[in-house]
């Protein structure tokens, strides 16, 4: 055996001494060390890597969170300024045509501005969406032929435009009435919507 160490030995003539050996145990050993530490510590240190993105991502989703409550806060300040006008608004788009509620509401504006309504009919109306079509408003048309003073009528077609239905004016025409009297004739047409 001594035989087959002094080959390897005449391999490497400087192993002999005690200083290289010494030398090259302690090399090998911290290449030992450093290729299993590094298979020792490579979960951990990827682990480690994996943390640190979560805490960044937390830190994003935390902020945006934050804007997120700011912006519900804001709304909410706006829902309870406009809380009490809801109703005013779901009462001017009615779920049907109320057709009979919205005449008697044309009549008593009428009644009220001191105008004698002679003609007030209505257009055809689509109760049951009969024409297969999706739209979520509708409207119809009416009119009104009637008689009374030119500050009257001016004060009639603002109350009808300040009824709590929404209705939008298509055309309006005043005729000077035969006679001496100070009436005035006057053709008014327009449109109410209704949801269903």
């Amino acid at each position: 055996m001594t035989t087959l160490n002094n080959k390897y030995l005449a391999l490497l003539p400087h192993f002999s001494e005690v200083k290289t050996q010494k030398f090259t145990s302690v090399i090998l050993t911290l290449i030992a060390l450093s290729v299993f530490g590094l298979f020792a510590i490579n979960p951990t240190l990827s682990t480690i890597a994996r943390l640190q993105k979560e805490i960044e991502d937390s830190e994003v989703i935390s902020q945006k969170l934050e804007e997120k409550i700011a912006a519900l806060a804001s709304l909410q300040q706006a829902y309870s300024r406009l809380e009490n006008d809801i109703p005013v608004v779901t009462e001017s788009m009615p779920q049907s045509p109320f057709v009979p509620l919205f005449i008697g509401q044309i009549q008593a504006v009428a009644k009220s501005s001191n105008i004698h309504v002679s003609q007030l009919r209505n257009s055809q109306v689509d109760l049951f969406g009969e024409n297969g079509d999706s739209k979520k408003y509708y409207s119809y048309s009416f009119s009104l032929i009637g008689e009374g003073l030119y500050e009257d009528i001016i004060k009639f077609m603002e109350n009808v435009t300040n009824i709590v239905r929404i209705v939008n004016m298509d055309v309006s025409s005043i005729n000077k009435e035969e006679g001496e009297n100070r009436s005035l004739r006057f053709e008014f047409q327009g449109v109410t919507y209704y949801k269903k």
